[in-house]
Order: C-alpha cells, then sequence, then structure tokens
C-alpha cells in the first residue's frame, strides 16, 4: 500500500498546512521534522541536489525514508491539484475535497 510523507518544519506554515489538509481528508500521513530528524534532512537534500528545501510530499511505496529509485512521486510545496493528482496516481485520492 502507498504511503504518505510529509518532510519539513513544525514551524513552517506550509508544512502545517499540508499536514491539515491531509488530516481533513482522513489520510494518514508521516510527518518527519527535517531540523530534528538527520534522517529526514538526508532523505530531503536527497531530493532537492543537496539544498535543505520544504515542504516535500512523497507518495508513493516505501520502506523508510525515501531513497533515489524509491516507486514514489516527490511534490515540492504542491499545489492541491498536483497533490490530488499524485493520491490519486497511487489510490489514496478517494473522497480528497
Amino acid at each position: 500500500m502507498a504511503k504518505i510523507q510529509v518532510y519539513g518544519a513544525s514551524w513552517c506554515p506550509l508544512t502545517l498546512g499540508l499536514s491539515k489538509y491531509l488530516r481533513e481528508n482522513a489520510l494518514p500521513f508521516e510527518l518527519l521534522d527535517v531540523e530534528r530528524d538527520p534522517q529526514a534532512e538526508a532523505a530531503d537534500r536527497r531530493m532537492n541536489g543537496g539544498a535543505l528545501k520544504f515542504p516535500m510530499v512523497v507518495i508513493g511505496r516505501l520502506e523508510g525514508y525515501w531513497q533515489p529509485g524509491d516507486d514514489a512521486a516527490v511534490l515540492k510545496n504542491p499545489r492541491l491539484a498536483e497533490l490530488r493528482e499524485a493520491l490519486e496516481h497511487y489510490g489514496l485520492g478517494g473522497a480528497v475535497k
């Protein structure tokens, strides 16, 4: 089954907004704080060519933190339409508003 991971920071309004949207749509997700979790920071940097950028949303078949080659969509600060499209692609779109 596909998973949703949100890489971000606890103080970031964009991270908080994405988390709220996922909760409101009853979509289980894992929030990974790149400032408190070195493995989350490393994964975020791999997604962004060494830079630390967030929020990043990863949707797909994941085992642990994102790795290159994972069957997953990697979205940098996605717009809702882009997020919905990725959720649908991985069978998680159901009743998303």
